[in-house]
């Protein structure tokens, strides 16, 4: 097990989500329970230094009405990023209307669902319809996979951000946009203003404000939290508390998790539905980790190269775990492999790490203090 903040077993009913959260997300989830009840209530679940620092980056940005991008991986909760932006603005007391921007093939469709249309303006339009700038007057619209956006939807929206107007689709009318756009893609941010299927000119409208949104495999222990959370949450649902052996959280521990905080849920759903006692064990998940391309070792061994070559222990090692950036089966790796490389001797595996010997009680109540010591 690693970080020290997952205990098994754990009263998981009785826990309170906030206890895995940050101050800014605790206000961003009571906001969120406010507006939209507690079933739809925005969690940002983790407590490193990454995503505190994007929380406080959003809420810099939050009194603003330009736009804002955000770059990340599929999976890392894009979305739920927007929600917050929206709840700690002034613009949450209007609506949040979310459009998915690949869900529409059809220029006219996607120009439809953004602007809206008149009855008659094209194929298919039998009635007027409100698009979702119309929707959002007073709040936010959240444009997620922008980068999929028809071209043809491209050039009005560049229209109206650049303008403050827009028009629906066969009206003469022209109204007055009063919405903060926050759109999303997962795209590499070179892509979108090299390709030939994104406007350059509105990549730099949106990217008023650019924020990127880090992967779960950068964000220390957050995998942790966010497991126990998911195991919170399905133990209110279904009424039955289901906890993670140790080999399960040495096989969670050392995967990369490419597909982020959706593959954690999934892993974790399904190794909770497959187990027929109160303990998940890896055979009910692991066919789900399949090929990992980026296993999380690669981080230790990394450490133990820099170490061996005079790294300094202290910073790359102590004070990213107490940062949260590394966690415990990630130290317990180090630890294990310096002794295997100096004869299970502490006192050795000091001079092979370049410590002080008078570091060698720092050191040693350091692993006590932290039960960082392998078993």
């Amino acid at each position: 097990m690693s970080g020290g903040r997952l205990t098994l077993p754990m009263p998981i009913v009785s826990s309170r989500p906030e206890q895995w959260m940050v101050p800014l997300a605790r206000t961003v989830c009571r906001l969120s329970r406010r507006v939209w009840g507690d079933h739809q209530a925005v969690c940002l679940v983790g407590r490193s230094p990454a995503l505190t620092h994007l929380l406080e980056k959003i809420a810099k940005v939050a009194p603003f009405s330009e736009p804002v991008l955000l770059l990340g991986e599929s999976g890392t909760g894009k979305e739920l990023l927007a929600k917050a932006l929206y709840l700690l603005s002034p613009r949450r007391n209007g609506p949040f209307v979310p459009v998915n921007c690949p869900q529409f093939e059809d220029g006219n469709l996607t120009v439809s669902e953004l602007f809206g249309h008149k009855k008659g303006s094209f194929t298919g339009a039998i009635a007027d319809r409100k698009g979702a700038f119309e929707l959002a007057t007073g709040g936010v619209i959240f444009l997620d996979e922008v980068a999929d956006l028809h071209l043809s939807a491209q050039v009005m929206l560049l229209r109206t951000l650049a303008s403050g107007e827009f028009q629906a689709l066969g009206d003469s009318k022209v109204r007055r946009s009063d919405v903060r756009v926050v759109a999303a893609t997962n795209r590499p941010l070179e892509s979108l203003r090299l390709g030939d299927r994104f406007r350059e000119d509105l990549y730099f409208r949106l990217r008023y404000f650019r924020l990127q949104v880090p992967p779960l495999r950068e964000r220390g222990d957050d995998w942790l939290d966010l497991v126990a959370f998911t195991l919170h949450c399905l133990a209110t649902k279904h009424g039955v508390e289901k906890v993670l052996s140790q080999r399960s959280m040495d096989v969670l521990a050392r995967h990369s998790w490419p597909g982020n905080i959706r593959e954690l849920i999934s892993v974790v759903t399904v190794g909770y539905a497959m187990a027929e006692g109160r303990t998940i064990e890896p055979e009910h998940f692991i066919e789900l980790l399949g090929e990992d391309p980026a296993p999380r070792r690669r981080v230790e061994d990394e450490l133990v190269r820099q170490l061996v070559e005079k790294g300094d222990f202290w910073h790359l090692v102590h004070d990213a775990f107490l940062n949260r950036d590394l966690n415990r089966t990630q130290v317990q790796h180090i630890i294990r492999w310096g002794l295997a490389h100096s004869g299970n001797s502490y006192k050795r595996l000091l001079q092979l790490f370049h410590l002080r010997e008078a570091d060698y009680q720092r050191f040693m109540d350091f692993l006590r203090h932290h039960r960082l010591k392998p078993q």
